[in-house]
């Protein structure tokens, strides 16, 4: 069970940049590749059908409340995306697609996107330790190094610092925010700069949602 959910996570993270790429990989690419998401979405759900079972069950710490508003967000997010992109679908279900509310469709599917990012990310970084843990046995990695965590948490700091101005670059914010309302992307641009961006900012995101359940974390320790 447990390799089936790391299996599906991987899967997951591989798709949220190529899925922002958008029209440099081809409609017909993504509209295929939305719908992978969308079903392995689903399947990781299955997966973890426990937590969703315990959902009303005990009481709410603050950093259970995080990952619940998170979680809650995301599942929102995940039905809002596949239904707006079905709605203007030309290549993989062009059957269901319709001529009128085509555009609000198409501002709820970009917005719906961008936020969808940003959301997953934080997500990915609240089970990073579990990821961080694998790794470990991955690797043979059992003892502690001052320098190897020293090493790490230099290239996270780097990482952020372009995650932040990437972020700034690819106006992410004004999409989520609707400021912008069409995407625009440059077809000349290094395919490779594209997904370095994107995948700095969803790192950037990932180790700021970890942080956050850390401190959310010693709050509930402290109390």
């Amino acid at each position: 069970m447990k390799r089936a959910k790391i299996v599906i996570d991987c899967v997951m993270v591989a798709l949220l940049p190529l899925l922002m790429s958008y029209s440099l990989i081809g409609e017909n690419v993504h509209e295929w590749l939305g719908i992978a998401m969308f079903v392995v979405f689903i399947i990781h759900h299955i997966l973890n059908r426990k937590w969703l079972a315990g959902l009303f069950r005990g009481s709410y710490s603050p950093y259970r409340t995080y990952i619940t508003i998170i979680n809650i967000l995301l599942c929102v997010i995940m039905l809002a995306l596949p239904i707006s992109g079905i709605l203007m679908s030309k290549h993989a279900v062009p059957f269901l697609s319709i001529s009128n509310g085509a555009s609000l469709a198409r501002t709820v599917h970009m917005t719906t996107a961008y936020w969808g990012f940003v959301l997953m990310s934080l997500h990915l970084g609240n089970h990073a330790k579990l990821m961080m843990n694998g790794t470990k046995k991955m690797f043979g990695l059992k003892e502690r190094s001052a320098a190897r965590t020293a090493v790490l948490r230099a290239a996270a700091a780097l990482i952020c610092l372009y995650g932040i101005y990437a972020f700034i670059r690819r106006r992410v914010a004004a999409y989520m925010f609707m400021q912008v309302m069409f995407a625009f992307f440059d077809h000349s641009e290094n395919k490779i700069v594209f997904f370095a961006d994107y995948i700095a900012i969803m790192i950037m995101f990932a180790i700021a949602g970890h942080y956050a359940c850390e401190v959310l974390k010693k709050q509930n320790k402290a109390k």
